[in-house]
C-alpha cells in the first residue's frame, strides 16, 4: 500500500502541478497596448537595472513591431542579424522574448544569456531566463538565475513561484515552502502556489496543515479531482484511511480516479476489515484494466485470500479470468495457486489438490503451490507426503524461509517440538522478527518439559 500511496501522490501532484512548468506568453500579447510599449521601452528602463535604447533602435523596433504581430519568426529572421557584440542588450532581449514566444527554447536561453552578459544587472532577463530553465527541467539552474533576478529587485509572484518549484523538484522543501508563501502573498489566485505549498507541507509530514489547505482549494474548486485525491493522501498521512476513502469515492464520481487510485481505495476498504466495499472498488479497476494491470488484479484477489474473504477472492479472480481471456504463465499460475486456497478454505479439498497437482506439474519450481500441498498433507495425517513437499519447497531460495516456518508447525501440531526446533532456528537465521522469534521460544520451552 506504500507503494501505491507513492506513485498515487507523485502522479497526481505532477498533474496538478503541470501548470507551474508550461506557462508561455499568451499569444495575443502583441495586441495589448500596454505590452507594446513596456515591450518598446515607452515607459523607460530602471537606471543601472536595464540596457537603455537609442533613439535609432527604438525607430527600428517601432518599424518592426508590425512584422511582429504578422510572424515572430520573420520578425527574428530580421532583428538576429542585428545584434553583435556592440548592440544594446535590449536587442538580444527582445530577441530572446521572440524565441521564447516562438517555442525554440534552446535559442531562447541563448540571447537571455548574452543579455545578462552585456548587461549584468538585468533582471528580467534573469528572470525569463529562470523561466526558460523550468520550461527546460534545467531546476538547479533554475535556482540560481531566478535567485539572481530576486537578488536584483525581480521581486513579484511568479518569481517566488517558479523558485518554489525549482525547489521542490529539487526535494528541498523548506526554502521550496518559503518562496511558495511569498508568491501566494502576492498573487494569491495562482491556484499552482498553493498547490506547491501543499505539496511541502504532505512532504514534511504536516498533514493537518495540508488538509486544512485543501480545504480552502476545494471550497473554490469543488470538481477539481487532483485535490480531492491529493487531500486523500494527507488523510491517509494523518491516519484518517476513512476521510480519504469518502475524498476518493467522490473523485470517482467526478470521473478523475485511474486504477492506481481506485486499486488504493480497495486497499483501504481491506485493511478496514471492509472486504464488501473493497471488492466494489477493486472490480471497478477490472472495468479500467488493460492488459499490462493484471498484476494488480490478482494482488487484489490475494489480498482477499490472505485475509480470510474466500467469496471476494473467488468473484475477484473469476473476473479476472473473464476479463483476460489469455493469461500468460506466471498469471494464469498465480490465480490457479490462488483458486487453489479457496477451494481448500471452502472445504473442496479434492478440487485444491488437483489444481495444486496441475501447477506443480506445469512449473516445479512453485515453492506457494508446493507448501499448499505439503500443508494439505499434513492436516491430513499424512507427513511423509508433506514432509517431501517441504523439502522441495525449501530447496527454492526464495520461499526456503516460508517452507522451513509451515514445516516446523505441522510438527509442532503434531507435538513433535524436538524436530521442529532446527527448522526453526533455520529460518530465524535466513530472516529474523519477533512474532517468529516468540514461536521459537514457546516451542523451545515445549521441548524442554516434552524430555
Amino acid at each position: 500500500m506504500k507503494q501505491i500511496l507513492s506513485i498515487l501522490l507523485g502522479g497526481a501532484l505532477a498533474t496538478a502541478s503541470i501548470h507551474a512548468q508550461s506557462r508561455t506568453l499568451p499569444t495575443d500579447m502583441w495586441n495589448d497596448e500596454s505590452f507594446v510599449k513596456e515591450f518598446l521601452g515607452s515607459y523607460g528602463f530602471l537606471a543601472g537595472a536595464e540596457p537603455t535604447l537609442n533613439e535609432e533602435e527604438k525607430e527600428g523596433l517601432r518599424a518592426l513591431i508590425d512584422l511582429i504581430k504578422v510572424s515572430p519568426k520573420a520578425a527574428i529572421g530580421q532583428l538576429e542579424p542585428q545584434i553583435d557584440s556592440n548592440s544594446s542588450a535590449a536587442f538580444d532581449f527582445i530577441l530572446a522574448n521572440l524565441y521564447f514566444q516562438d517555442g525554440n527554447l534552446s535559442k531562447a536561453e541563448q540571447y537571455y544569456n548574452s543579455t545578462t552578459i552585456k548587461h549584468p544587472d538585468f533582471r528580467r532577463a534573469y528572470k525569463n531566463l529562470g523561466l526558460v530553465q523550468v520550461q527546460q527541467g534545467n531546476f538547479e539552474k533554475a535556482i540560481k538565475t531566478i535567485s539572481k533576478s530576486i537578488e536584483l529587485g525581480e521581486s513579484d509572484g511568479r518569481s517566488y513561484g517558479l523558485l518554489g518549484y525549482g525547489y521542490l523538484t529539487q526535494e528541498r522543501y523548506y526554502p521550496a515552502e518559503t518562496a511558495y508563501r511569498e508568491a501566494i502573498l502576492m498573487q494569491p489566485d495562482i491556484i499552482d502556489w498553493k498547490v506547491g505549498l501543499a505539496r511541502c507541507l504532505l512532504e514534511t509530514e504536516r498533514y493537518s496543515d495540508a488538509i486544512a489547505l485543501f480545504d480552502t482549494l476545494l471550497k473554490d474548486n469543488p470538481n477539481n479531482t487532483d485535490f480531492w485525491i491529493l487531500q486523500s493522501n494527507a488523510f491517509l498521512g494523518n491516519k484518517q484511511p476513512l476521510r480519504a476513502a469518502e475524498n476518493i469515492e467522490i473523485a470517482h464520481r467526478l470521473g478523475g480516479t485511474d486504477l492506481a487510485t481506485i486499486s488504493l481505495l480497495g486497499d483501504i476498504y481491506i485493511n478496514n476489515e471492509s472486504p464488501d466495499l473493497a471488492l466494489i472498488a477493486y472490480l471497478e479497476a477490472v472495468k479500467v484494466a488493460e492488459q499490462k494491470d493484471i498484476k494488480s488484479l490478482i494482488r487484489a484477489a490475494e489480498l482477499f485470500a490472505r485475509t480470510g474473504s474466500y467469496e471476494q477472492a473467488a468473484t475477484m479472480g473469476n473476473n479476472t479470468r473473464a476479463k483476460f481471456t489469455e493469461l500468460d504463465k506466471e498469471n494464469d499460475l498465480k490465480l490457479l495457486t490462488i483458486e487453489a486456497k479457496i477451494a481448500r478454505a471452502q472445504g473442496d479439498d479434492e478440487a485444491a489438490v488437483a489444481i495444486l497437482n496441475k501447477i506443480v506439474e506445469r512449473d516445479a519450481l512453485n515453492g506457494e503451490a508446493l507448501i499448499e500441498l505439503a500443508n494439505y498433507y499434513a492436516e491430513n495425517d499424512d507427513m511423509p507426503k508433506a514432509v517431501n513437499r517441504y523439502e522441495q519447497a525449501q530447496k527454492i531460495e526464495a520461499f526456503e524461509r516460508q517452507a522451513l516456518v509451515a514445516h516446523a508447525q505441522a510438527r509442532v501440531r503434531n507435538g513433535e517440538y524436538t524436530t521442529a526446533m532446527p527448522l526453526l532456528r533455520r529460518a530465524l537465521s535466513i530472516k529474523s522478527d519477533n512474532n517468529l522469534e516468540e514461536f521459537t521460544q514457546r516451542v523451545e520451552r515445549a521441548a524442554k518439559n516434552q524430555s
